[in-house]
């Protein structure tokens, strides 16, 4: 349905570009350098970025399902003080993204499910707690779904009381913060996202924070093959290493997860408008709630998740579940048609995704009611980086309440 020629009809898509010819003007350049692998545009880069989010430490990768993956790769790393071990449990939103819940797996931990809560779409704190109960939960994979969060106060005391390692996937909501602080910042990692749809874009790309040098240096190390070349201690380990050629030092596992010059120059650029694009998607999606608020149908059909407490969000999408019961493949197909482009929130209920069959899921927190009402009701259309005119946002609330009542 969704092919090119369809894509072209589009009165409404899902993403509206944030790039323009200053980001293809800088990339020319770094092709002309000659410099296209990581170098000095991506610690340029990782450094502003470390600045307009109050992180201490930023690492760039080639996209936030990698930054996932680094950051179970060193809460698992025996090289790390406080480390997992195989078999440990982490609790996860059941409204996941696969590569939120992939690295739990693919680093030797028992993903444990659980539940949500429809009226902000994110983890329930009431479920969680009962995980925590029932089992020995080691780290949470706290999503932040669509630029909303969980509420971070009652969060952060369970961690405190219990011990608990937390990573915030921030990947869809960079710009979100809770009280003066960005989401991410907030656990021992944060990562983010800058595909090509997200807050901002290096086309494909993503960043992963952290607090202090002793995780800073196995991250670089990890990123990179599992060799020496970037960490602070760098002499002490080539003296000790003396019979090996210090440029090829492996002093442990790793991968190759490094962005390019031309992914960090889009970074460069995009990050200095971030607080405006930002500000539009905020101002974007009060637009659309008051217009829907104005027109008489839409409490009958429509909710909107709610902002939990001392949370200013930066929504990726604009979200909504539909309150009746009804056909939403139906729904979506005519919205299409009408050349409005739709998503489910996230996954919807990955619980019932069936790769989740092939592998060692802790289902037990089940029946994810919640995420199944967000799977069953809930959509969301873009809400763009750039101000929407009157018509625009009047097309598309008349659009999707008559597309709902049409089918009631």
């Amino acid at each position: 349905m969704n092919n090119t020629s369809s894509k072209s009809k589009l009165k409404y898509p899902l993403v509206d570009s944030t790039y323009d010819n200053i980001e293809i003007n800088k990339s020319i350049e770094v092709l002309k350098s000659g410099q296209l692998t990581m170098g000095p545009l991506v610690k340029k880069f990782e450094n502003n970025f470390s600045k307009f989010v109050g992180a201490s430490y930023s690492l760039m990768v080639n996209s936030g399902s990698s930054a996932n993956l680094l950051a179970f790769s060193a809460i698992t790393n025996p090289a790390r003080k406080n480390h997992l071990r195989p078999g440990d449990r982490v609790a996860i939103p059941a409204v996941c993204w696969s590569t939120s819940l992939w690295p739990i797996i693919q680093t030797g931990l028992v993903p444990v499910l659980i539940d949500v809560d429809p009226k902000t779409l994110n983890l329930s704190l009431y479920s969680l707690k009962k995980a925590i109960l029932k089992d020995n939960i080691k780290a949470i994979m706290m999503v932040h779904v669509l630029g909303n969060s969980t509420e971070i106060d009652e969060m952060l005391d369970i961690v405190k009381n219990n011990n608990i390692i937390l990573i915030e996937d921030t990947c869809e909501s960079l710009g979100s913060k809770y009280k003066d602080d960005f989401l991410g910042t907030i656990g021992e990692f944060g990562t983010f996202s800058f595909y090509f749809s997200h807050h901002m874009t290096t086309i494909e790309g993503g960043m992963i924070i952290c607090k202090n040098m002793e995780d800073y240096d196995l991250l670089k190390c990890l990123r990179t093959h599992g060799w020496s070349r970037e960490q602070s201690n760098k002499e002490k380990l080539e003296k000790e290493n003396r019979n090996i050629d210090p440029r090829w030092l492996f002093i442990n596992i790793g991968f190759n997860l490094r962005p390019t010059e031309i992914q960090a120059t889009f970074g460069i650029e995009q990050i200095k408008r971030l607080d405006i694009m930002n500000n539009n998607r905020r101002e974007n999606v009060r637009k659309l709630r008051r217009t829907f608020m104005t027109n008489s149908m839409w409490e009958n059909q429509l909710a909107f998740p709610k902002a939990t407490k001392d949370l200013d969000p930066c929504w990726f999408g604009f979200p909504f579940l539909v309150k009746r019961k009804l056909n939403m493949r139906q729904l979506t197909e005519n919205l299409f048609t009408h050349g409005i482009e739709t998503r489910p929130i996230i996954s919807g209920n990955i619980a019932i995704q069936p790769a989740l069959k092939l592998f060692n899921v802790d289902l037990s927190m089940g029946p994810f009611v919640g995420a199944q009402e967000i799977h069953d009701r809930g959509l969301f259309v873009g809400c763009h980086s750039k101000l929407l005119d009157d018509e625009k946002v009047d097309f598309l609330v008349k659009a999707v309440l008559k597309g709902i009542d049409k089918l009631n």
